[in-house]
């Protein structure tokens, strides 16, 4: 089970942090065309973050860890895919959806591991904190890269063919080779030109955030497999140890 949940810690690392890494050039296209910054996208996720995790105790009581973990990864998943697709003031509601959805995933794994595991005590939260943190170096935020240059080289290859003869070059990373955009190459180009890899770069870019969903679609069966096997079981209970023995030397 401890193993189980820290595999799990690997999407959920990259659904929050690995995200958010990326968000703000992301939105960059269709925050500019409301003459805005596209930081304002993770500074408003995060400020929901902040005030909803102060008012955390009546939600798990009432969903169980288990329930708002399901819940949250639902959440993520459709602010994701809503964010992919969102343009104006649709933004709002889609990045409020990804930002409630993102809230209670790691500080509610951290609540699982204390309570199923009460023995291993800070070794055990902080190992899986850190397999979270390293994931996110190490796997999700090159992945999320990878998927990004994808899609982006994917749609100059459909819509200009030309310009993708002239621009994309291979590269290598830990997860393999691929082909990408070289922005140096780009800045070869005459200006028309360069404004439509841009303009064709920024919607590949944000449609990327769908194939990002894939990491909490994932928990949330991942997830409702432990609920059902909790339930089974009786349902979802920490783990009390034991009092220490009255009897001394």
């Amino acid at each position: 089970m401890f193993l189980l949940l820290l595999v799990l810690m690997i999407p959920l690392a990259t659904t929050e942090l690995g995200t958010d890494s990326w968000i703000t050039s992301l939105m960059e296209g269709p925050m500019k065309a409301m003459a805005l910054n596209a930081g304002w996208v993770l500074v408003y996720t995060s400020f929901i973050m902040m005030i909803l995790r102060f008012s955390a105790a009546p939600v798990v009581r009432l969903l169980t860890p288990l329930g708002v973990l399901i819940a949250s990864c639902a959440l993520a998943t459709a602010g994701l895919v809503a964010l992919s697709h969102a343009t104006g003031m649709a933004i709002l509601l889609a990045a409020t959806l990804y930002g409630i959805g993102k809230t209670y995933l790691w500080p509610t794994m951290l609540g699982i591991v204390a309570e199923r595991f009460p023995k291993g005590g800070a070794l055990a939260m902080n190992a899986t904190s850190a397999v979270g943190m390293m994931s996110v170096g190490i796997v999700g935020t090159v992945f999320l890269g990878l998927i990004q240059d994808r899609a982006v080289e994917t749609r100059l290859q459909a819509e200009q063919p030309a310009l993708h003869q002239q621009v994309v070059v291979g590269k290598h990373s830990v997860l393999g080779d691929y082909q990408a955009v070289d922005p140096d190459k780009v800045k070869t180009l005459n200006a028309d030109q360069q404004a439509a890899i841009h303009e064709l770069s920024g919607a590949a870019s944000k449609n990327a955030l769908a194939t990002t969903a894939i990491f909490p679609a994932a928990m949330f069966v991942a997830y409702g497999g432990l609920f059902l096997f909790f339930r089974k079981r009786g349902g979802y209970r920490a783990v009390a140890l034991a009092p220490p023995s009255s009897n001394h030397p």
